[in-house]
């Protein structure tokens, strides 16, 4: 795998987070501690970033998402775009499956793999090379249904930030050679 697709595919990865972090409702922080997302990035030399932020107060981060990913109710995947009632649909065929594998992809030295194991979809790219690339993210199953939760082709990303406030730990994790990227969630505002 280049390192620029782990590259590219680690923004996407953490802008789906922080774009699910985008619109968490008053009612949730009230309810107990304040959720946190955290982003660290560490990339080779001296280039390192650490974001803290209370997912409450990037209610306003949603707005200046590109219209290139998400766009009249399609999620822009590589070059295609992708109905969400097609993946809704898949979903729906998919989500009372249960634990399974649905697909492993070896191609040029990469290992794709993509599960559910309990309540978590896992998607896992590695490198058989010694370059030290590796993707791994986990979605928990309850923000997937609440994302798909909207009617037609729109999104329901209300639901699914809501849904992500309730969750605490490491969602998304990249290692490669030159670059790390961590993204996670919890009570605190530091890390």
């Amino acid at each position: 795998m280049r390192a620029k697709s782990v590259w590219s595919a680690s923004l996407l990865a953490v802008m789906m987070i922080v774009g699910f972090g985008a619109t968490v409702g008053t009612q949730a922080a009230q309810q107990g501690p304040e959720p946190w997302i955290h982003i660290e990035i560490d990339r080779e030399g001296d280039d390192h970033v650490n974001l803290n932020l209370p997912l409450a107060a990037i209610e306003a981060a949603l707005a200046l998402a590109p219209e290139s990913i998400v766009r009249d109710g399609q999620l822009q995947l590589g070059q295609q775009q992708v109905p969400v009632a097609a993946i809704r649909g898949m979903w729906e065929e998919l989500r009372n499956v249960g634990d399974a594998e649905f697909a492993t992809i070896q191609h040029e030295g990469n290992d794709v793999r993509i599960a559910r194991e309990g309540e978590t979809i896992l998607v896992r790219v590695s490198n058989e090379d010694d370059d030290g690339e590796d993707v791994r993210v986990e979605i928990p199953v309850p923000v997937v249904d609440a994302l798909l939760s909207g009617e037609g082709d729109m999104l329901n990303v209300r639901a699914a930030i809501q849904e992500l406030s309730t969750m605490r730990g490491e969602m998304v994790r990249v290692i490669e050679a030159n670059n790390n990227i961590r993204v996670w969630i919890d009570e605190s505002p530091t890390q």
